[in-house]
């Protein structure tokens, strides 16, 4: 069989620790509403080694167990701390390169830019993107090219796709 046959059990398991480099960028959740994206989130952080998540300004409740079902309890392994917009700023230095996943006047293509220095990447609301005042805060802001007629792209599958590329740059 020339792809192979699908791993399992303890042998996935076991290859997946082997991948233990946990030093992904810090994920920052400005106003992320569903847990259903929420839960996105944590999934793809666990799978790129991402520790620590931040929630900005968000009514999420991280004991609802429908979250942890759809985090397919990544939840329990992970960072995650609820700021307001204040505390962030206020923590800001603590990024040497903090990315926004926004299109803007000023963002560059994903493909098209070195992100591998990137420790922290915000995202936004589901409708609303990034406030200014935060997007102010970043060092640069970064999109993904698009080839439909829709003009945005959802955004716990926007994270998906940075952190692969960020990883692929490492």
């Amino acid at each position: 069989m020339a792809s192979g046959e699908q791993i399992k059990g303890r042998e996935l398991f076991l290859r997946q620790q082997s991948n233990n480099n946990k030093n992904g960028p810090s994920i920052i959740c400005d106003g992320i509403q569903t847990p259903e994206n929420f839960g996105s989130i944590l999934r793809v952080a666990d799978a790129t080694g991402c520790q620590n998540i931040c929630l900005l300004d968000s009514e999420l409740d991280l004991t609802n167990k429908k979250l942890s079902k759809l985090a397919r309890s990544t939840d329990q392994h992970l960072n995650i701390q609820h700021l307001t917009l204040r505390q962030f700023t206020e923590q800001r230095h603590q990024f040497k390169q903090l990315c926004a996943l926004e299109i803007t006047t000023q963002s560059t293509s994903l493909f098209e830019t070195n992100i591998s220095s990137c420790d922290g990447i915000v995202i936004g609301h589901e409708s609303q993107g990034i406030r200014a005042s935060l997007l102010n805060c970043c060092d640069s802001a970064i999109h993904l090219p698009m080839y439909g007629i829709n003009g945005s792209m959802n955004v716990s599958h926007a994270l998906s796709v940075f952190l692969y590329e960020w990883r692929r740059q490492q």
